[in-house]
């Protein structure tokens, strides 16, 4: 690019940390060059590695501004703006562990805490426990599904199904279904620290979160599309207007024609909850209370048999689909749940403060990283103690 010495001899300045306020307009317009990519990339890993930084390098706005250019310029090959653009004092002790990958940050009420982190590998990764996604059939037995790119087909009486070579498992409808159709079930199984997709014979399409499990007929017929989870995922379905799709979680059942939606039900946590992204759905329950009729963006929980909606925001439910932590507002001791899963630790949540998190990371961080973040950006102090979190004063 035009100007590289200029740019070179403007993130010096940066470094020292004794730029003027013409030579910081400067570098932002000489940044929004994609022939910069490498020398931002150097400038920002350089300040991460540094316990202080410049305090307001550029604001919020010119930030935002800043990356719209560099998309608008570079749709080749983009580069993902660094959050150390609007530096704060909290932010520069953040980023030391964490950069390159944006971690939201908003205002929070008293006793709250703001995590402001970045992803930057700079140690050996966290090694999770040997763990396998497990497709139990018809007849009992177990199968691991391979997510390595190698094709695994099943076939059993009324089913034909296909783990491609995508990490998908596909079930193919009308193969193997005899002229008088049998009924079969099959569970798909999570892990901790897996999640898995898979088509069912109607096409609807189901996310698997980890530790979760769903149990569904190789072939839907009668007057319902019937399924039942345990855990977390996220539901495609197919609209059929003759055949409704049912979602049994516990006590609950989710009646939908077509729509997509998120339903968390995990035994550890003592509610259900169902989100709605697009379509309409019935949450029933399953006790006295009166079933309730959901608009997008709003979530049903279900806790001590008592059903509420509310609006909430849809990008934070469903954002482990996209392979994502997003915290907003979230309690800690529901951060401490989604750590045990994805992780494989255990935790001891008698020892967890109150406190609520906002931030967005991307749950391949490793943990030991993500704990050192919470710790450098707040009064909580956490631990790993024979794979079991706690924390500690």
């Amino acid at each position: 690019m035009q100007d590289q010495r200029r740019l070179n001899f403007l993130t010096q300045k940066v470094i020292a940390n004794n730029i003027t306020e013409e030579e910081r307009t400067e570098l932002l317009r000489l940044l929004a060059d994609p022939g910069a990519n490498q020398v931002y990339e150097e400038l920002f890993n350089e300040l991460a590695n540094r316990d202080s930084g410049p305090e307001n390098l550029f604001s919020e706005q010119e930030a935002t501004a800043l990356w719209g250019r560099v998309q608008t310029e570079n749709t080749k090959k983009t580069f993902r703006l660094k959050a150390v653009l609007a530096w704060s004092a909290a932010a520069s002790i953040a980023a030391v562990s964490f950069l390159s990958y944006n971690f939201l940050v908003k205002d929070a009420e008293p006793g709250t805490t703001i995590v402001k982190t970045e992803k930057h590998i700079d140690e050996a990764p966290f090694i999770q426990s040997p763990a396998a996604v497990t497709l139990t059939l018809s007849d009992g037995k177990q199968v691991t599904l391979d997510s390595s790119g190698r094709s695994q087909v099943f076939t059993q009486p009324g089913a034909h199904a296909v783990n491609n070579n995508t990490g998908v498992l596909v079930y193919e409808e009308g193969k193997g279904v005899p002229a008088t159709p049998v009924i079969t079930f099959n569970t798909l199984s999570t892990p901790r620290g897996k999640t898995y997709k898979v088509v069912l014979p109607d096409g609807s399409r189901v996310w698997l979160n980890a530790a979760s499990a769903l149990h569904y007929p190789t072939l839907f017929s009668g007057k319902e599309r019937k399924v039942e989870l345990t855990g977390e995922a996220y539901f495609d379905i197919v609209k059929d207007a003759g055949k409704p799709f049912v979602v049994v979680a516990g006590k609950q059942s989710i009646a939908v024609l077509g729509t997509a939606f998120n339903v968390k039900a995990y035994t550890d946590e003592a509610y259900i909850s169902t989100t709605l992204v697009e379509g309409s759905i019935k949450v029933d329950p399953g006790n006295s209370a009166r079933a309730q009729l959901l608009q997008p963006g709003e979530q049903a929980t279900l806790e001590h048999n008592q059903l509420q909606v509310r609006s909430v925001d849809i990008q934070q439910e469903i954002s482990w689909k996209s392979d994502l932590f997003h915290f907003s507002n979230t309690d800690l001791q529901v951060v401490a749940h989604q750590l045990q899963r994805w992780y494989d630790i255990e935790v001891d949540f008698s020892t967890l403060p109150s406190k609520k998190l906002y931030g967005q990371l991307p749950r391949s961080t490793p943990l030991p990283q993500l704990l050192r973040a919470i710790e450098k950006t707040s009064n909580i102090k956490l631990e790993l103690v024979n794979n079991r979190l706690l924390a500690v004063e």
